[in-house]
């Protein structure tokens, strides 16, 4: 996309890559039985790492934090020192189209609304593939949660995401691709209010910097169009916590 620059500039000001937060990252993983006591986590498109380190607090692990883009990974690493954790933590700058680990290497892995980049029936069987037996793959995915959606709406995810679905159906899609949904609750939507308000701040101070770069400005306003479209219809979607179990 043209203008990434002004995108990745936009999220290295927020407190995070995405609606969400520590108690869900924790409530998640609570569902979680019969772990390893250091079981090994591969968490795919990372971003900055705020749920890693989370999981590198609550799980006595070892992670790879992967993410496509390394200002990201060294702004975790960074964090990571601060809170000691970096021995427990391996970036690992690559695209989740490339991943290349071995199979049955993990126990868990963990995303959170990252994804749908590869689509979720693709991202379900790359990461039976890359678990252990009886592994965990623990992933928030964008959802419908009300039928009939307003045209706006509907063309709206028709450009960003046009393989979104209900939680039945992706309950369904996960089944279909070997594994057992252990539990799956709705992010809060206060989750996705903190973000935007962050967002927006950010992005009137970056209209200001960026006020005669017509694609700066192009990037900021389909943001904004995101964040407008939440405030009008969040009844309509929002993120699904999905815990599942390799059969």
């Amino acid at each position: 996309m043209e203008g990434m620059e002004y995108f990745y500039e936009l999220f290295r000001g927020l407190p995070r890559g995405g609606p969400g937060d520590n108690k869900s990252t924790r409530k998640a993983f609570s569902y979680l039985k019969n772990l390893p006591s250091e079981p090994f986590i591969l968490d795919i498109g990372c971003g900055y790492g705020i749920q890693t380190l989370e999981l590198a607090r609550i799980s006595k692990g070892k992670i790879i934090a992967l993410d496509n883009y390394q200002p990201f990974l060294d702004i975790l690493m960074q964090n990571a020192k601060k809170g000691g954790f970096d021995n427990k933590i391996i970036p690992k700058n690559q695209s989740m189209l490339e991943m290349d680990f071995k199979n049955d290497t993990f126990d868990i892995v963990w995303s959170e609304g990252a994804i749908f980049v590869i689509g979720f029936r693709n991202g379900l069987k790359k990461c039976n593939q890359l678990l252990k037996n009886k592994g965990h793959f623990v992933v928030s995915e964008a959802v419908l949660l009300l039928p009939n959606l307003p045209k706006p709406l509907k063309e709206f995810w028709g450009e960003v995401y046009p393989d979104i679905k209900d939680i039945k159906s992706n309950i369904s899609l996960i089944e279909d691709e070997g594994f057992n949904v252990l539990s799956h609750f709705t992010l809060p939507k206060s989750c996705w209010v903190d973000f935007y308000s962050q967002m927006n701040k950010e992005i009137k101070e970056l209209k200001k910097k960026y006020h005669n770069n017509k694609i700066a400005l192009q990037v900021f306003e389909k943001c904004e169009k995101e964040s407008n479209i939440y405030a009008k219809y969040s009844d309509y979607f929002g993120y699904e916590f999905f815990i599942t179990q390799k059969n």
